[in-house]
């Protein structure tokens, strides 16, 4: 999570949590949904597609949370960052202040390959083809074949 941390502003998108096959856990990314909920009623456009198709949120992300509802899969969250906010009393003044955004993980799309397999000290971290690396586990058994259940009449 520190990988993930340091390469995305000190605040990590990984959510080590997600559906367990056997012994693996698959931890959770943006899915890029066809239809994706996340981008419907943004007020200021800031969770849109790459020519890509994948979907970014922009810096201009004002923290309303909508998008984090609308996710299905919980693939979003809002995180605290530090920013310059006009002072109260003297409003030509900057100081420090926070500032929520939306942020997910993108599988690091940025870098050559996410930065959590990159760094991962054990080599436990894999970014798998899905299909492949559990096709075993999902592989279908025949079917015991049925007595036919048409009625026949002479």
């Amino acid at each position: 999570m520190k990988a993930c941390a340091d390469a995305h502003d000190g605040v990590t998108r990984l959510v080590r949590e997600g559906l367990r096959f056997d012994k693996y856990l698959v931890a959770t990314s943006c899915r890029s949904c066809r239809d994706p909920l996340c981008m419907v009623g943004c007020p200021v456009g800031a969770i849109r597609r790459r020519g890509s198709m994948e979907i970014i949120i922009e810096d201009w992300c004002v923290g309303c949370g909508l998008c984090v509802r609308n996710c299905p899969y919980g693939n979003l969250n809002l995180h605290p960052f530090a920013v310059d906010v006009p002072d109260p009393a003297q409003p030509t003044r900057m100081i420090a202040g926070t500032k929520n955004k939306a942020t997910g993980c993108d599988l690091c799309m940025e870098h050559d390959e996410p930065s959590c397999v990159y760094a991962c000290p054990h080599d436990a971290a894999h970014r798998v083809e899905p299909l492949t690396f559990f096709g075993g586990m999902f592989a279908t058994k025949p079917s015991k074949p049925t007595g036919s259940t048409e009625a026949t009449s002479k």
